[in-house]
């Protein structure tokens, strides 16, 4: 026994005095060296990119800590869609809205994924395996003005039904959470509030002391007659807060309403759906232009059905065709573009 522990002794010395020193990373030539738990210089975040369907290199989705340094970004993109049973490949942030002469702000692509038998906050189960890939953050003012957003989603169904779509969706108009119920059900789609933000005390229905802080966009994205994809984000904590009379003035939320601190747009939630089919028999695989109409770049998938939504959720008192699925990203370091 004495003679094994001596030869493993031996062996683990030997080992030891042949191991590799530790070496510092090598810089980029005039680049300052990162530092964890600092905010990661530029050239750290630039690292992150993935190769488009044109060839051309784009930034990507990436933690808010950086893996290999330990410092840390000062925006995050939400889930991780490698985890994504839809999709798991790293989406190309800017693709999109380059195509359509639209660029959007790095910061503001946000990644949310729900794989089939995910159990939310209201006990329901996830029937289907879904990706949002969203142009939403809430530290800018552009959001008030603009109101096509690109959006990646896909989908994948156990009954087959399928899609794998991308283009610039249509968000509506922007108003205040008490405008958005009367104009939906009024029939008269074209004056549809689909961002309901934040706007200044005295103006929509918003106190000087509301109860909850409350965000949320619909996206609406219509492929060639063959296919129509609806899914909302929300975030509970949007840095910035509307004026309805200037849309370009920048007021941060947790300056307007007394009782908030610290807001940085990262506790957000999900609905993934409803989708809807018109492709009964044509193919599967078609191109659009960035709006979504027939001829284009971008590759689109819509499965060969007719059919007005899936049940994409399930709970015991029920059904829905769409899941809903709460997700908190707040961490050290964030900052006020996110």
């Amino acid at each position: 026994m004495q003679k094994q522990t001596l030869l493993l002794w031996l062996l683990v010395s030997l080992l030891g005095c042949n191991a590799p020193e530790a070496r510092p990373p090598v810089l980029p030539p005039g680049q300052p060296a990162p530092v964890a738990g600092q905010t990661c210089p530029d050239w750290v975040h630039n690292r992150h990119t993935v190769r488009g369907p044109d060839g051309e290199i784009y930034p990507t989705w990436h933690p808010q800590v950086d893996p290999e340094y330990g410092c840390y970004f000062t925006h995050e993109h939400g889930d991780d869609p490698r985890t994504s049973l839809a999709n798991p490949e790293l989406p190309p942030f800017g693709y999109v809205g380059k195509l359509a002469g639209m660029p959007e702000a790095h910061e503001g692509f946000k990644v949310f994924v729900a794989n089939r038998g995910t159990r939310n906050d209201e006990d329901r189960i996830a029937l289907t395996s879904t990706r949002i890939v969203a142009h939403m953050g809430t530290g800018g003012v552009r959001r008030y003005s603009v109101r096509q957003h690109s959006l990646m989603f896909d989908l994948v169904a156990p009954s087959g039904h399928r899609v794998s779509v991308q283009g610039m969706a249509d968000t509506g108009l922007v108003g205040s959470i008490c405008e958005r119920d009367p104009t939906l059900n009024d029939a008269d789609p074209s004056n549809d509030i689909g961002r309901s933000v934040m706007t200044l005390p005295g103006t929509g229905c918003h106190s000087q002391n509301p109860g909850s802080l409350y965000e949320i966009w619909a996206f609406k994205l219509r492929l060639a007659d063959k296919a129509e994809v609806i899914a909302s984000t929300a975030v509970f904590d949007p840095i910035t807060t509307m004026n309805p009379a200037n849309l370009s003035e920048l007021h941060y939320t947790e300056q307007v309403f007394r009782g908030f601190a610290g807001l940085r747009g990262c506790d957000r939630e999900a609905y993934h759906g409803p989708v809807y089919w018109y492709n009964p028999s044509g193919p599967e695989v078609f191109f659009t232009d960035a709006f979504g109409k027939a001829g284009g770049p971008l590759r689109q998938l819509v499965s060969r059905h007719s059919d007005i939504g899936i049940w994409m959720s399930q709970r015991s008192d029920g059904f829905q065709n769409q899941f809903k699925l709460p997700r908190n990203h707040c961490a050290p370091g964030l900052g006020l573009l996110n």
